[in-house]
């Protein structure tokens, strides 16, 4: 029950939720079954940082690859949680732009994440991917407006394309598997094709085209360019909290997808064709993003755009590879999704605010919204890897494995991205945080449920950019070993 209660708590919580006549209850409900379910996830990570990798029937499991991405989703849905009770307060009654609606989606989404880490069968992680496309599309059209519908279903259709070359994938995994003497019956079970990797090299064409459409389609969802279209137009349309879910837990979920089957791919063939794969769309992506945020006019797309850039630093990583630079791609995922989930945070205050999210719109923030406005420059800094932030840590560590090993082209083009997103982000932000106001408004109350998220994210970025936990340490080092 260690790895049923994660999944069954969201899925029953959604009804829960649904079920509610009143917001206030809605709410109060939506938090009670999160509480069940940090304690859920919080038990599944203790088991398996104690007794190591949980396997319940054929197809699911948990080692410490999971337990790391789990911690991950869970610190991300409490924040995101805590910050929607200020954020719906503002959010007039529509057809389905309530409470209830939003946290049964919520829950939905959830459920369909969880379900991507805990995925024994590679099947089942493909399903459970596309599953979170069709439950997120909803929320991305949340507020019900001819913008936020369009980008819903641009996301539906590009993702959705994007999963069925991940399926082409899976399915010549699956054929090469077979055809190199595997059990039909556990020809996608991750455990056994990894145990069996070094006999798939005798598929090696099979398998290069398999992870090839692997990469294509999971990196449709990950954002890697030029498949990136959806993120940018999705960020920008739905509610604050979501673009903070689809920015620090959804392009993960993917990336772990992508993680997975590197693994097996590496082992049977060697680093060289998945790595430099990986090394081909990571500096793609973020040479693409780092100019595009130059040019941005909406403060969410430019955010956006900085998520595709940090997901190819994410890929460099893997790509480069070896203790270094796996150690930091996986440190990097997660301080990239504090450090974007707290900046989304703000975008939530700043349109409220001012009504709009079109930057050259926004002026005079520092005076009018100094609390969002601390928070604002804290998560720049933090994103574009200045210190004492964690993203400094990560992208050095990444940094000084391309030097040790050789690559100082991928370490010239990291530094170029990030001088590039620096100078971007410093524009924009001088712009709004300076100058007159024109907005007459007055500043609404701040909630503690506004200020607490923010200040957790700021308060763990402190923390991993001067001293990593040993707990945080040692599962980094444990989901290494599950990869390689």
């Amino acid at each position: 029950m260690v790895l049923i209660f994660p999944l069954l708590i969201p899925l029953l919580g959604a009804f829960a939720v649904l079920l509610c006549k009143s917001p206030r209850l809605a709410v109060r409900v939506a938090l009670g079954v999160g509480a069940l379910e940090m304690i859920a996830l919080g038990n599944a990570v203790v088991r398996v940082y104690t007794t190591g990798a949980l396997q319940v029937g054929e197809y699911l499991r948990a080692d410490s690859l999971t337990a790391f991405f789990l911690i991950n989703i869970g610190l991300i849905f409490a924040l995101v949680l805590v910050y929607s009770v200020g954020y719906l307060r503002h959010i007039p009654e529509g057809r389905f732009s309530s409470p209830r609606w939003f946290y049964g989606l919520v829950f939905l989404f959830l459920f369909t994440m969880i379900a991507v880490y805990l995925s024994a069968n590679l099947g089942l992680l493909w399903i459970s991917v596309e599953a979170t496309t069709l439950a997120s599309a909803f929320l991305v059209g949340f507020y019900n407006t001819k913008g936020a519908v369009e980008a819903g279903w641009k996301y539906l259709i590009v993702c959705t394309v994007g999963i069925a070359f991940a399926l082409f994938g899976t399915i010549t995994f699956y054929l090469a598997a077979v055809r190199c003497g595997i059990p039909q019956d556990t020809a996608l079970n991750w455990t056994v094709l990894m145990n069996a990797a070094p006999r798939l090299a005798a598929a090696p064409q099979l398998l290069k085209l398999a992870f090839v459409f692997i990469v294509v389609g999971y990196g449709t969802k990950i954002g890697f360019v030029p498949m990136h279209s959806w993120l940018p137009d999705a960020h920008a349309e739905a509610p604050s909290p979501i673009s903070a879910l689809l920015s620090a837990v959804l392009l993960n979920c993917a990336m772990y997808a992508v993680l997975r089957f590197d693994a097996i791919t590496a082992r049977a063939l060697g680093t060289g064709f998945s790595h430099h794969l990986l090394l081909i769309f990571g500096g793609l992506s973020i040479t693409v993003a780092a100019f595009l945020m130059i040019v941005q006019r909406d403060l969410k797309r430019l955010l956006a755009y900085s998520s595709i850039e940090h997901m190819g630093i994410v890929a460099l990583g893997v790509g480069i590879g070896g203790p270094l630079g796996l150690f930091g791609a996986l440190l990097h995922a997660f301080n990239h999704s504090l450090a974007k989930t707290m900046l989304f945070f703000t975008t939530g205050d700043v349109r409220e605010n001012y009504g709009t999210l079109r930057m050259d719109r926004i002026r005079g923030m520092a005076r009018t919204l100094p609390w969002t406005s601390g928070a604002m420059i804290a998560g720049g800094l933090a994103i574009v890897g200045m210190p004492p932030f964690g993203l400094f840590v990560s992208e050095f560590i990444i940094l000084t494995a391309a030097f040790t090993k050789g690559s100082y082209l991928i370490a010239a083009l990291i530094l170029v991205a990030l001088s590039v997103a620096f100078g971007a982000m410093l524009f924009h932000f001088q712009h709004m945080l300076g100058g007159e106001s024109h907005t007459t408004r007055v500043r609404p109350k701040a909630f503690l449920t506004d200020l607490a998220p923010t200040a957790v994210c700021v308060a763990c970025l402190l923390v991993l950019g001067t001293r990593i936990p040993t707990v945080l340490t040692n599962l980094l080092h444990g989901a290494m070993a599950v990869l390689q």
